[in-house]
């Protein structure tokens, strides 16, 4: 028997409401009004992508239910049409660089490029045939990642089905150009598998010294390399790149990381959680990828602060939060618990160290940017020896008042693996917080992620 499938939509009772927040302005000089996304959201989006609208799932990254929160509908909207926007990019001779997690934007905006990480490019391949419900979508990205294990091993992390989805030319990426040794043991091998005679495309490695980063050659070093990213990226993008364009692009991303550390800091004063865990985790992803667009994120973040600001002054509730709800912080890479089965336990997310981590520094604004850029990313908490990484969560649980730590990280994954433990006790020792970690293998879907879901509900209950 097939299950009819529950349509998400917005009611017409909050439109007029959400108009007059106004449209979005993008880096290309271009604009949408608040009525074009409107009426993208409930006519447009739901035909072209019908598994984000699909209300009867209790699937990964399924719409916001809080459709009051407008900044939110703005958010989904940039994702949605992300595609759009990169094909047209794309075909104006803006190159799209597959890169990884953990690493700072700012070096290829500002050299005219558009960076996306494996999540965001297996996103667009998975949604370049349009119309697929949640079941559909879901087979189109294994078959996506089967192709990949075929080609290279079956025991590679899942982010293999984003390198699968650039070898085989499904969506168009013009240069790859990831950091290597940063949280991931499985990228050095991926980005090698693209180092064959049919894929002429060109690659550029960015080295991160990991576990030398106290040591003072270790700036100039990687200060030298974000040269070269730069100068790379301006080759396909023929733009000319000075320390002044780089300086601007910094303080572009700065604004977005204060507001991020702002939002998130007025969440945490609350009494009660003004956003729900989908609209509250998805302020980081926008501080931190841009959804391709950095100016009209930007927007949608100093909007979603007024929004919050709002909600904290008149103790107005995220929808879908209970009354005293569990605080659960989040450790770990790539993958993460169902934010709608995490509330319907009883608990509520109240933070990631993977996505706050590129937030929580910022560069400076003056001097030779390649080396400002160089010393901060040498400064994110996330990529410190494990011990130091260690320390900087147990201070975000203790100021999230979180009242459990969860450290989840994707099957494949050998450098969290080993950390996993050892960061989960550390962390209980210093806050006195219970500690689990989870192992799965959903990195990609949507659905059939019950196995996780169960040990996710059962660690809330013993919190």
């Amino acid at each position: 028997m097939v299950t009819a499938t529950k349509v998400f939509t917005y009611p017409e009772t909050i439109k007029a409401d959400f108009l007059k927040t106004g449209g979005l302005k993008f880096g290309d000089g271009t604009e949408v009004s608040a009525e074009e996304i409107w009426r993208f959201m409930t006519e447009e989006g739901p035909r072209r992508f019908p598994h984000a609208f699909d209300a009867s799932a209790n699937s990964i990254g399924k719409l916001s239910d809080d459709v009051t929160f407008f900044s939110g509908i703005k958010r989904a909207y940039l994702t949605l049409t992300m595609k759009d926007r990169l094909y047209k990019a794309h075909d104006n001779g803006v190159p799209i660089v597959m890169i990884q997690g953990g690493q700072t934007l700012d070096p290829y905006y500002a050299a005219g490029g558009i960076p996306l990480r494996p999540g965001y490019i297996m996103q667009w391949a998975r949604d370049v045939e349009e119309g697929l419900n949640l079941r559909e979508i879901d087979n189109r990205g294994l078959e996506i990642l089967e192709s990949g294990r075929r080609k290279v091993s079956i025991e590679a992390c899942n982010q293999l089905a984003a390198h699968a989805a650039v070898a085989n030319n499904i969506v168009p990426v013009d240069l790859i150009a990831p950091y290597l040794c940063l949280r991931c043991s499985d990228m050095s091998f991926l980005v090698e598998t693209h180092r064959h005679k049919e894929d002429q495309r060109p690659k550029y490695l960015v080295d991160f010294p990991i576990n030398q980063t106290g040591k003072p050659w270790t700036v100039d070093y990687l200060a030298e390399q974000l040269r070269g990213l730069v100068k790379e990226v301006a080759k396909l993008s023929k733009k000319e790149v000075t320390d002044e364009v780089l300086r601007a692009e910094i303080k572009r991303q700065n604004k977005a990381r204060k507001l991020a550390q702002e939002i998130i800091e007025l969440w945490w004063s609350a009494e009660q959680p003004p956003l729900n865990s989908t609209d509250f985790f998805s302020i980081p992803f926008l501080a931190n990828d841009f959804v391709g667009d950095p100016q009209a994120t930007i927007q949608v973040l100093e909007e979603t602060k007024k929004e919050v600001e709002y909600r904290v002054q008149n103790k107005i509730k995220g929808t879908g939060v209970v009354d005293n709800a569990k605080r659960v912080f989040v450790c770990g890479s790539c993958v993460g618990p169902n934010s709608t089965s995490v509330e319907r336990a009883g608990a509520v997310l109240v933070g990631r160290d993977d996505n706050f981590s590129c937030n929580s520094v910022l560069v400076k604004e003056e001097g030779d940017p390649y080396r400002n850029l160089a010393e901060a990313i040498l400064a994110f908490p996330y990529e410190q020896p494990t011990e130091q990484r260690a320390e900087w969560v147990a201070e975000m649980v203790k100021k999230s008042r979180a009242d459990g730590v969860l450290f989840m990280y994707n099957w494949g994954c050998n450098y969290q693996t080993a950390v996993g433990r050892l960061i989960s006790d550390i962390v209980k020792d210093k806050t006195g917080k219970p500690s689990t970690f989870v192992e799965v293998g959903e990195l990609g879907r949507s659905e059939a992620t019950e196995q996780s879901e169960n040990r996710v509900e059962a660690f809330i209950e013993m919190i």
